[in-house]
C-alpha cells in the first residue's frame, strides 16, 4: 500500500469515527450529478466540511489519483466509493470478513502492533475470560467506565486512568492490569491506552454463546471450537451425538421450552444447578418424548458437570432452545443454519393388520365421499381444540369423537377405535388430526412425510372413472315443477347464485359450479341421477362440460312472470297459485287404499266434524304447540296426542286411515286435516271491487265550474288576494322548471306550479291565465316571469330603483262578503228582512256583538250558519225571519273559510245598527 493508500486509510478512520458519508458533502457542488467537481471544490470540501488537515503532498497525491486530465475535474464518486466501501460487492465468492481491513477496530481505533509472546497472549485471554464472567453477572459496561476521561472521544485514555477506573473484578492483580494496559497500548501515541478495543474484546467474548462453541456443519458431522470452557467435545463421543440428536428432534417437534424446567432451581440465575436437579428437570422436560434412559441422562449431566460437582444447565438449554437455528442470524449472514435430517421431524402413522387395513380403507372412503358431497373443511374444527402452549397438531380421543359427532361424520364404535389406533401418536396417545384430515379430504395437504409414506391418502380415495349414471327413471317435468315450487315459496332469485361465477356473462358455467349453485339455492333433495339429468337437460351445445344457467333461470323464474312480456301484451300469465305443489309424498299412501278404508275415513271425519261444531272446538292452537318449526306439520305420535287432548276419539283403524290421508314426507299435515275437519269460509278479497267503485264514483265527478270566474282581471285579483294574505312568492314554485332561466316554462309545468301553490283555481280559470300569458316566440310555453311580476306588483313595483319619483300604491284585497251579489228579487227580500230586524233592535236596545263573539272562538269575525240562526233565536229575533229570508242573509254575508261557508256577523251587525240608527257604544 503506497502513500495514497495510507492517506485513504487515515481518512477512512476519521470519517467512520464521525459516522459520516463522504458523498453527501460533494453533491452540493455537483448540481448535474455528473460525479465530477473542480480541484478547488474538492480541496475546500476536504478542508472545511470534513475537517481533514491534510498536507500539500497528501492533497496532491489524491488529486493525481482521482483527477481526469482531459478536463482537469476530480472524480469524487470514485473517491467516495473507496472511502465508504468495507468490502467489494462483486466478489461474492469471498467471505466479506476476509476483505475488511484488520487494522481498523471499533470506532476507527487501531489494534496495537507491539509484538507479544504467545505466553503473554494466552495470559491476556485468560484474564479476559475471567473478567467477562464477572462483567456478565454484574452487568458492567467497560465503555461507560472510561467515557468521562475520554474528553476528545477518540477511544484513548492514559495508562494511569485505565488502571484507576478499571472495573474489576477484585481478584485481578496490579500486574494483570498493567499487562492489559500494555496489550491495548496505542502504537502512535505514547502513554495512551485504547480502552475501546478492550471493551470490544470483552463484548465479543460475552456474545459468544454455547451454540457458537458447538455447531453442526451441513455435512452432518459435529465440530467443536477450541475453547477453554471444556476440553472434551461432542464429536469425540458418538453416543453423546446421538443423544443430542434425539433431544433436539423431540424438543422441536413438541415445542418444549427446556429453560422452564430448570430455572426454578436456580434462584440466583447463575446458570448452574445440582446434578439431581438437572436429572429431574430433564426427565420431566423430554425424557419421555426423546426416549431417554437413565444412563443417557447421567451422561449428559457428566458432560456439563463443573469442577465443583454441579451441572451447567444454561449451556445445554442454549443449544436446545435454538434447535435447528442460529441465534442472531440477522447479524450473521454467512452462517449456515442446521437442517434436520430428512424425515426426522415427521410423525409416522401406526401400522395395523391386513384385515384392519382393509376395513380402515373402506371407512375412510365413506368419510371422504361425505366430505366431498358436503364440501366440509375439517381442519378448522380440529384446530379449535388444539389451544395449548403451542400447536401440537394433536387432539385427545374424546375430542376426536366429539368433533366427528358435531360434523355428522357418524362411525361405529369399533371403527372409531380403529381410526384412533391408526392415527394415534406413539408417545402422547393423542390423535394426529392433520393426517386424518388429509386422508379423507383430497384438497387438504398439511401432512407430509419425506420418507416413504406408511399410509398414503391416495389409497383411501382411489381415482377410478365414475360409472355411468342411469337417468331413465327421472321425471324432468316433476323435478322442475318441484324446484319452481321451492323458488316461489321461498322467494328466491335464481340469478344471484350463478352470475358471480359467470364473469363474462356468457350464460354458461361449469357443471361443478352449476351443482354448487343448485345446492346454495336450498335444493338439497336431488340425488346423483336427478342432478345429472338436470345438467344434461340444460347442457351447453358449444361446451360439453358446461351448463346454460340462463335457460334454467328463465324456466324456473317463470313462476313470477314471463320474459319479454312488454313485446306481447296480450299474453296470458298464469297465476302463481298454479305452481304451488303439495308436499312431497302427500296422498301417496291414500291412492292405494280400498273402498272400505275410504268409508271408514268418511265416517270418522263426519263424527269428529259434528263433535267439533257442537263444542265450538278451537283445535289449531293445540297442534301449533307441537309445531316448533312452524311448517304446518307434526309427527304421527303428536297427532294422536292432540286427538286425545281434544277428546276426538278414534280407534286404531280410523287413526291409520287419517294418517294415510294427511301424511307426507315432512310429517302429518295438520293444516289440511283441520280444513277438512271444520271447513272455513274463504275470505273474498274486496279490494278490487272497492277500487272499481271508487273509479266509478270518480268518473262521474266533474269539476265544479259553477262559480268559476271568466274575467282575467277578476282572476288576477283573486290570485293577488290569496298571495297577499298568505305572503307567498309564486316565482319560487315555477323557477325550478326553468333550468336555463329563460322566463318561460311549458304549459303543463305552469299548471302544476299553480296547483302546488294551493291557489284553488278552477280549470277554466287556469286556461284563461295560460291564454293571457302564453309565449309568442315559443308555442306551448307560458311567460311565467311576466305573470309573477304582475302578481308581485301588489308588494312593490319592479325596477323601482330606476324610477325613484314613482309612488307605489298599496294593494288592498277586496272584502269577500262585498263580492257577493243578489238578484233583484233577493235584494227586495234582503231589505225588508233587515228593516224588520233593525226595528226590533231599535225598540229593545239589543246588543248583537257580545252573543256572536261567544260563538266566535277563534275571533275571525265569522260563525257558522247554524250558530247564526241560534244567536238570533236567543235574541228573540228568530221568529222575525222566514227560512227564505235567512237564506238570503246567508248569501249576502257569506264567506268561505276552511272549505265551508260561514256568515260574517260583523258587517251584519254594522248594517243593522246603521238602519236602526243605534249607536251600540252609547248607554
Amino acid at each position: 500500500m503506497g502513500a495514497v493508500g495510507n492517506v485513504e486509510n487515515d481518512i477512512r478512520t476519521v470519517l467512520k469515527t464521525k459516522r459520516v458519508r463522504v458523498s453527501e458533502f460533494f453533491k452540493d457542488f455537483d448540481r448535474l450529478r455528473s460525479g465530477y467537481i473542480t480541484a478547488s471544490q474538492f480541496k475546500r470540501c476536504l478542508d472545511q466540511f470534513l475537517g481533514l488537515n491534510l498536507t500539500v503532498e497528501q492533497l496532491d497525491g489524491l488529486l493525481t489519483k482521482y483527477c481526469v486530465k482531459e478536463n482537469d475535474m476530480v472524480n469524487y464518486k470514485a473517491f467516495a466509493d473507496v472511502i465508504d466501501q468495507n468490502f467489494h460487492p462483486d466478489e461474492l465468492n469471498v467471505d466479506p470478513a476476509a476483505q475488511t481491513d484488520p487494522a481498523l477496530e471499533y470506532l476507527g481505533t487501531e489494534r496495537s502492533q507491539i509484538p507479544l509472546g504467545p505466553e503473554l497472549v494466552e495470559k491476556v485471554n485468560a484474564i479476559l475470560q475471567k473478567i467477562q464472567n464477572y462483567y456478565s453477572y454484574h452487568g458492567v459496561n467497560v465503555r461507560t467506565c472510561y467515557e468521562d476521561f475520554d474528553r476528545h472521544h477518540n477511544g484513548l485514555v492514559t495508562m494511569s486512568q485505565f488502571a484507576r477506573r478499571f472495573p474489576g473484578p477484585p481478584d485481578v492483580s496490579e500486574s494483570d492490569i498493567q499487562l492489559l494496559a500494555q496489550y491495548y497500548k496505542d502504537p502512535t501515541k505514547a502513554g495512551l491506552t485504547n480502552y475501546l478495543n478492550f471493551h470490544h474484546d470483552v463484548e465479543h467474548i460475552k456474545n459468544v454463546s454455547a451454540l457458537d462453541r458447538v455447531v453442526l456443519e451441513s455435512s452432518g458431522t459435529w465440530q467443536s471450537f477450541p475453547h477453554q470452557y471444556r476440553d472434551s467435545t461432542i464429536n469425540n463421543d458418538p453416543d453423546l451425538k446421538v443423544i443430542f440428536d434425539k433431544i433436539r428432534v423431540a424438543i422441536y417437534k413438541n415445542g418444549i421450552r427446556t429453560t422452564e424446567f430448570f430455572k426454578d432451581h436456580d434462584k440466583l440465575r447463575s446458570g448452574i444447578i445440582t446434578e439431581n436437579q438437572f436429572i429431574c428437570g430433564l426427565s420431566i422436560a423430554c425424557a419421555k418424548e426423546a426416549h431417554l434412559s437413565k444412563e443417557e441422562i447421567t451422561k449428559l449431566a457428566d458432560f456439563y458437570r463443573t469442577p465443583d460437582g454441579r451441572v451447567e444447565y444454561k449451556s445445554f438449554c442454549d443449544i436446545m432452545e435454538n434447535a435447528f437455528n442460529v441465534p442472531g442470524l440477522e447479524k450473521k449472514p454467512t452462517a449456515h443454519p442446521i437442517s434436520p435430517p430428512s424425515g426426522s421431524l415427521t410423525r409416522s402413522l401406526a401400522v395395523v393388520g391386513k384385515d384392519e387395513e382393509t376395513r380402515l380403507m373402506e371407512v375412510l372412503s365413506n368419510l371422504a365421499e361425505v366430505v366431498r358431497k358436503r364440501r366440509l373443511m375439517l381442519y378448522p374444527y380440529f384446530k379449535d381444540y388444539d389451544r395449548g402452549v403451542a400447536y401440537t397438531r394433536n387432539v385427545t380421543k374424546s375430542q376426536f369423537a366429539r368433533i366427528l359427532h358435531f360434523l355428522n361424520l357418524n362411525v361405529s364404535e369399533e371403527d372409531l377405535k380403529l381410526l384412533c389406533r391408526k392415527f394415534e401418536e406413539p408417545i402422547s396417545g393423542d390423535v394426529n388430526y392433520p393426517a386424518f384430515c388429509q386422508a379423507i379430504d383430497k384438497e387438504f395437504n398439511h401432512y407430509t412425510v419425506d420418507a416413504p409414506k406408511p399410509l398414503p391418502s391416495s389409497q383411501y380415495v382411489p381415482k377410478v372413472p365414475p360409472p355411468e349414471i342411469d337417468t331413465s327413471h327421472v321425471d324432468m317435468e316433476q323435478m322442475i315443477s318441484r324446484i319452481r315450487h321451492h323458488v316461489l315459496v321461498n322467494r328466491i332469485r335464481v340469478a344471484e347464485f350463478f352470475e358471480d361465477f359467470d364473469l363474462l356473462r356468457s350464460g354458461s358455467v361449469s357443471q361443478a359450479i352449476f351443482a354448487r349453485g343448485i345446492d346454495l339455492m336450498g335444493v338439497t333433495w336431488l340425488d346423483k341421477a336427478h342432478a345429472h339429468a338436470l345438467q344434461n337437460w340444460y347442457r351447453d351445445p358449444k361446451k360439453v362440460d358446461c351448463v346454460l344457467w340462463t335457460n334454467f333461470m328463465t324456466d324456473i323464474e317463470s313462476v313470477f312472470t314471463q320474459p319479454n312480456l312488454e313485446k306481447d301484451p296480450t299474453k296470458v300469465v298464469l297465476p302463481q297459485e298454479t305452481f304451488v305443489l303439495p308436499k312431497e309424498g302427500a296422498n301417496v299412501g291414500w291412492l292405494t287404499t280400498s273402498s272400505d278404508e275410504q268409508a271408514v275415513f268418511d265416517e270418522v271425519m263426519a263424527r269428529m266434524r259434528s263433535r267439533a261444531l257442537q263444542r265450538r272446538l278451537l283445535a289449531k292452537p293445540v297442534f301449533q304447540d307441537f309445531d316448533k318449526h312452524n311448517n304446518g306439520h307434526v309427527t304421527k305420535s303428536q297427532f294422536r296426542q292432540c286427538l286425545a287432548y281434544l277428546d276426538l276419539n278414534a280407534d286404531e283403524l280410523e287413526t291409520n286411515t287419517m294418517e294415510k290421508k294427511f301424511t307426507d314426507n315432512v310429517g302429518f299435515d295438520y293444516i289440511r286435516f283441520l280444513n277438512d275437519l271444520v271447513p272455513q269460509a274463504k275470505d273474498v278479497p274486496k279490494y278490487k271491487e272497492h277500487l272499481k267503485e271508487l273509479q266509478a264514483v270518480n268518473a262521474h265527478k266533474k269539476p265544479d265550474e259553477i262559480d268559476a270566474l271568466t274575467d282575467l282581471n277578476a282572476i288576477l285579483t283573486k290570485v293577488k288576494s290569496i298571495v297577499s294574505k298568505q305572503r307567498m312568492r309564486l316565482y319560487e314554485f315555477m323557477k325550478d322548471y326553468d333550468k336555463l332561466r329563460t322566463g318561460r316554462i311549458p304549459v303543463a309545468n305552469f299548471e302544476r306550479a299553480l296547483d302546488l301553490a294551493g291557489l284553488g283555481l278552477k280549470e277554466s280559470e287556469v286556461k284563461i291565465l295560460n291564454a293571457a300569458f302564453h309565449s309568442l316566440s315559443q308555442p306551448g310555453f307560458v311567460e311565467y316571469l311576466a305573470f309573477s311580476d304582475e302578481i308581485e306588483s301588489i308588494f312593490t313595483l319592479k325596477n323601482l330603483e330606476k324610477t325613484p319619483l314613482e309612488t307605489p300604491s298599496q294593494f288592498k284585497p277586496p272584502v269577500e262578503w262585498e263580492q257577493n251579489t243578489l238578484c233583484e228579487e233577493e235584494e227586495i227580500v234582503y231589505n225588508k228582512s233587515m228593516m224588520r230586524v233593525a226595528e226590533h233592535v231599535r225598540k229593545t236596545r239589543t246588543q248583537l256583538f257580545p252573543l256572536f263573539e261567544d260563538y266566535d272562538r277563534v275571533h275571525n269575525g265569522t260563525v257558522s250558519r247554524s250558530q247564526f240562526h241560534r244567536v238570533l233565536g236567543e235574541l228573540e229575533m228568530g221568529s222575525l225571519l222566514s227560512e227564505q229570508e235567512f237564506r238570503v242573509i246567508f248569501t249576502k254575508f257569506n264567506v268561505r273559510i276552511g272549505g265551508k261557508n260561514d256568515v260574517n256577523y260583523i258587517p251584519f251587525c254594522d248594517r243593522v245598527y246603521e238602519i236602526a240608527r243605534f249607536d251600540p257604544f252609547k248607554p
